[in-house]
């Protein structure tokens, strides 16, 4: 394959290896989150530093205690060289804590707990991708928090559609085929 074809294919999986990160997160998908790091890849993230497989575990207790969240990539850059790759992928996520919720972990430290609150957090996830048996997967993460913003949340922020409604689960319409 010519060798700009095989780099834009490369980037385009990579990409898309971050894009099922935000999916797995906001679908609370276990296993698609799983699946985007390699088994013995490392994770530095807030709080968190360890194997990227108990950072699942870590991950989905603190989005247990959320209503809905949303991870959107903005910018993102991938250089790569040969079977391994880098990329800073900015991302800002939308995060609402219900009332009552109560936490030690993370930014839900720092919850007001007497009220409903939207969270918004932007930051960047730093990279390292290793291409192994024709895959690519992430073998270290470093997330990058840039800032946080607390508001309390009013009863315009949930939409009630006419059509479907995202669900936090595979049964969200993403996964209908």
């Amino acid at each position: 394959m010519d060798e700009k074809l095989k780099l834009a294919a490369d980037k385009i999986e990579i990409a898309d290896v971050v894009y099922k990160y935000c999916r797995a997160i906001d679908r609370m998908d276990r296993e698609l989150l799983e699946s985007v790091f390699h088994d013995d890849s490392i994770h530095h993230h807030g709080e968190y530093e360890g194997p990227s497989t108990d950072f699942c575990n870590f991950a989905f207790d603190i989005l247990a205690e959320m209503e809905f969240t949303q991870h959107l990539v903005g910018n993102l850059l991938i250089e790569v060289d040969g079977d391994t790759a880098w990329s800073e992928a900015y991302w800002t996520a939308f995060h609402r804590i219900a009332k009552g919720k109560e936490s030690d972990m993370g930014f839900l430290a720092e919850h007001d707990s007497s009220i409903d609150e939207d969270v918004f957090v932007s930051g960047r996830y730093i990279d390292r991708f290793e291409k192994r048996n024709g895959e690519w997967k992430i073998a270290k993460r470093q997330g990058v928090h840039d800032w946080v913003r607390f508001e309390p949340a009013n009863e315009k922020g949930q939409l009630e559609a006419a059509g479907p409604t995202a669900s936090r689960s595979r049964q969200d319409p993403a996964y209908q085929r």
